[in-house]
C-alpha cells in the first residue's frame, strides 16, 4: 500500500497545475505530510512526470499564495479573534500555548528571519502566516522570506525524492516518508537541545546575590 504513490498517479494527468494546487491545498488541509508530497513529487520528476525545477516553482507559487491568503485573512480580524483562531490552529496541529507563545515572541524580534527560518520546521510552519498576520508584520518582507523558506524546504526534499529514485527503481514513496518523519524529528530535537545549550552559554552564570558579594 503507497497512498503518497497512488496521489502522484492521480496528480500526473493535471500536470504543473495538479502541482500548484497541491502546494496551496497541503498548507490549508495539512491531512498528509508534506515532506511525504515533496519527496513523491521528486519521484515523479525522476520519471520524467514533470521537470524538477518547474516542479519545485509550482509547489513554491502554491504554498506561498496559501500563506499570503491566510496572512491577508488573519490581518482583516481584530487581535483578539486573530490569536484565537491562532490558538485553535495550534491545538489542531498538537502545538503547545507555550511553544506557539515563544515563536510569536521569536518572531516579533526578528520577523524576517523568523519568517524564513519557521518555514524549515515542521507543523510550525503552517502556522507562521498567522502569528506574521497577527504582528501586523511588512507585507513585501513576509512574503519574500517565506517564499524564500518554502522553496528551500520544497526544493530539499523534492531533490531527496528525485536522488532516491536515481538510486532505485523500486521505492514506496510512503516507506520513504516515514523514514524522512524520523530523521526530521531527531534533527528537530538535536537543533533544539543544542539551541538551548547556547542560550544559557550566552547568558553566562547567574549573578551572585548582593550578600554574596561581601562574604567574609
Amino acid at each position: 500500500m503507497d497512498p503518497l504513490g497512488d496521489l502522484m498517479a492521480w496528480a500526473a494527468p493535471l500536470g504543473l497545475a495538479g502541482l500548484l494546487a497541491i502546494g496551496a491545498v497541503e498548507r490549508i488541509i495539512p491531512i498528509l505530510p508534506s515532506y511525504g508530497l515533496l519527496v513523491a513529487i521528486g519521484i515523479g520528476a525522476a520519471d520524467g512526470l514533470w521537470p524538477a525545477p518547474l516542479a519545485i516553482l509550482a509547489v513554491t507559487l502554491g504554498g506561498t499564495a496559501a500563506c499570503l491568503a491566510c496572512y491577508s485573512i488573519v490581518m482583516s480580524m481584530g487581535e483578539a479573534m486573530a490569536r484565537r483562531v491562532l490558538q485553535w490552529s495550534a491545538r489542531i496541529l498538537g502545538l503547545s500555548p507555550g511553544r506557539v507563545a515563544q515563536w510569536v515572541e521569536a518572531c516579533q524580534d526578528r520577523q524576517v528571519l523568523i519568517a524564513f527560518g519557521a518555514q524549515l520546521v515542521p507543523t510550525i510552519r503552517l502556522v507562521t502566516p498567522a502569528m506574521a498576520g497577527i504582528l501586523r508584520a511588512e507585507p513585501r518582507a513576509f512574503l519574500l522570506a517565506t517564499a524564500a523558506g518554502i522553496a528551500a524546504w520544497n526544493g530539499l526534499f523534492i531533490g531527496v525524492g528525485f536522488v532516491a529514485a536515481q538510486v532505485s527503481s523500486d521505492i514506496n514513496v510512503s516507506s520513504l516518508a516515514l523514514k524522512l518523519l524520523v530523521g526530521l524529528i531527531v534533527t528537530e530535537a538535536t537543533v533544539v537541545l543544542l539551541w538551548r545549550r547556547h542560550r544559557r552559554a550566552a547568558a553566562g552564570p547567574a549573578p551572585l546575590h548582593p550578600l554574596q558579594d561581601h562574604a567574609p
